[in-house]
């Protein structure tokens, strides 16, 4: 009689042990296929990503994303054979410098993802200083001095006004309050050209964030530590 209790108490705690391994393998699987899901799901954005960045950004090798204009007065002065011939003038010369972005050359480790904020994270290559234009068609001559300047001290005086005025145009357009201007304008610029691609792709809004060398990497933002879209794809094999 005893032996028989016994093995009655010991049928249900079997059945209830069974029920609870096979309740832990069906969470198991449902984990497994919703992980699978979610990775196949990142797979798909980073793709879809890579795609539309590619397609945006290949022809972008000379973005304008600023400029900086003004006018220098500039004096010269032409030494001339003769003491006599000594002559100098004061000019003032209208001058412009682009700042432009080459982004053609952008690849899936500068671009990282972060899902459940939907933002872009674009690691973007310094804006460069383009080459002074100096307007001579607006040049003006505000005083000349010299008892004769002859055709060639002119011209001479006119070579020294050029190379002063390219001299001064690229120290101003190096200046900080420019740069860091063109890099802000920067980022509007790269954000609006990818808006109606992402929309178009499916992607839906999406914030893009641009960031330059010149930015570091806050250790504290969420977007920093994930992974680049090159990892992503990396890890998808």
């Amino acid at each position: 009689m005893a032996e028989e209790l016994t093995s009655r108490r010991k049928a249900p705690s079997a059945v209830w042990i069974a029920l609870l391994a096979a309740m832990v393998l069906v969470g198991l699987f449902l984990w497994n296929r919703e992980q699978q899901r979610q990775r196949a799901e990142e797979l798909a954005q980073a793709q879809g990503l890579v795609r539309v960045l590619s397609a945006t950004f290949h022809k972008a090798n000379a973005l304008k994303v600023g400029e900086v204009e003004g006018a220098f007065d500039v004096t010269t002065i032409d030494p001339g054979a003769v003491s006599l011939l000594r002559s100098a003038q004061k000019v003032k010369l209208p001058y412009s410098i682009d700042y432009s972005i080459d982004l053609s050359g952008m690849t899936v480790d500068r671009y990282r993802w972060d899902k459940d904020s939907r933002t872009l994270v674009i690691e973007a290559p310094d804006v460069t200083i383009g080459r002074p234009n100096i307007d001579e068609a607006r040049r003006q001559t505000l005083s000349t001095q010299g008892l004769f300047v002859t055709r060639g001290a002119a011209d001479n005086l006119s070579r020294r006004a050029a190379v002063q005025a390219n001299r001064a145009a690229n120290a101003e357009a190096a200046r900080p309050v420019h740069l860091n201007r063109a890099r802000d304008n920067a980022r509007a610029v790269i954000a609006d050209m990818l808006a109606t691609p992402l929309q178009l792709s499916g992607m839906g809004k999406v914030t893009v964030i641009v960031r330059f060398p010149q930015d570091g990497r806050p250790s504290r933002e969420r977007w920093d530590v994930s992974p680049s879209i090159a990892e992503v794809l990396a890890s998808r094999g």
